[in-house]
């Protein structure tokens, strides 16, 4: 149980899970500091689309990291012709590992925010569709809901997703913003809290009422308690859950780290015909970059002989 007189830490990015009162209601908490800064590349993209991206990350760290098997977590989202951001994805593994990359057009952009300078998802994407994926490896087969994109954050998306896919009442409150504290650089940030009514007890009427206190709660809570770097999430759990009780399990570390590498971008080119690997060649070498983590890798002709 969180006590009020808890020590209010601040350690950035980690997640823990946790419980609201008897048990009734249980989610996810997690704060993003530094490594969201590195998924998202610091200025790699525009406002818009970082803060449209960054949602999608600390959704599928909140997921994945529910997961009770290793495997990762995919949030992806397609675009219309209406929009400016054609796609976007992101993921997480169970074990913590982050990266996502957006694809946006830029005249697109400066069409839709000479209009609205703080466009929301529907806007950037010009509708189409919500996806979250889990990926359990090992050769099984991946589980994938679509839906499509109508509300105004990925946030209410992902809500609809349980709702209608998994039957799992849950409320998610996202906030990204790019902070700069003192003797610091400017640093994207992110906080999330996501809440889910325990399907065990649907039925008892004071699950009811749980559910609907934190659902009440939840709401009240601001951007800038998800962003202060000041205020810990235990404090921040204590503030808004005190008079339900809740308790905050130890949490686990999130980190940006992508999965490419050399080696296994070598293995794929090897699988093409020598023919094929011939005409990839420019300037004598072959380039490739990770979308992901944009790591530049070049390849020679002996590195591709077999």
């Amino acid at each position: 149980m969180i006590e009020k007189d808890t020590q209010n830490i601040m350690i950035d990015d980690q997640i823990a899970a946790v419980q609201i009162g008897g048990g009734e209601v249980r989610g996810r908490v997690l704060r993003l500091g530094s490594s969201l800064d590195v998924v998202l590349g610091g200025n790699r993209y525009p406002l818009a689309v970082a803060n449209l991206l960054g949602e999608a990350v600390m959704i599928s760290a909140l997921v994945a990291s529910s997961l009770k098997f290793k495997g990762r977590f995919l949030v992806q989202a397609h675009g219309t012709n209406e929009g400016a951001v054609s796609m976007l994805a992101a993921e997480c593994t169970t074990d913590g590992n982050m990266r996502a990359y957006a694809r946006f057009d830029a005249p697109s952009l400066e069409r839709i925010l000479a209009k609205n300078d703080r466009p929301d998802a529907k806007t950037l994407t010009g509708g189409g569709s919500f996806a979250m994926t889990i990926d359990p490896g090992s050769g099984k087969d991946r589980y994938q809901g679509i839906s499509a994109i109508e509300g105004a954050t990925l946030a209410a998306c992902a809500e609809h997703f349980f709702k209608q896919s998994e039957q799992v009442p849950t409320r998610i409150k996202l906030a990204v913003g790019r902070l700069q504290l003192p003797g610091q650089a400017q640093e994207w940030r992110g906080g999330g809290i996501m809440v889910q009514r325990v399907a065990a007890d649907l039925a008892r009427g004071d699950a009811e009422d749980a559910w609907d206190m934190s659902k009440a709660l939840m709401g009240t809570l601001k951007d800038e308690e998800l962003l202060d770097p000041d205020l810990g999430s235990e404090r921040l759990l204590y503030r808004l859950f005190h008079e339900q009780g809740v308790r905050m399990d130890t949490p686990m570390d999130l980190r940006a780290q992508c999965s490419c590498s050399r080696e296994r971008l070598l293995a794929s080119i090897k699988t093409f015909e020598a023919a094929q690997r011939q005409d990839m060649f420019e300037d004598g070498k072959i380039t490739a970059s990770c979308e992901f983590c944009a790591a530049d890798y070049v390849f020679t002709p002996q590195d591709v002989i077999d």
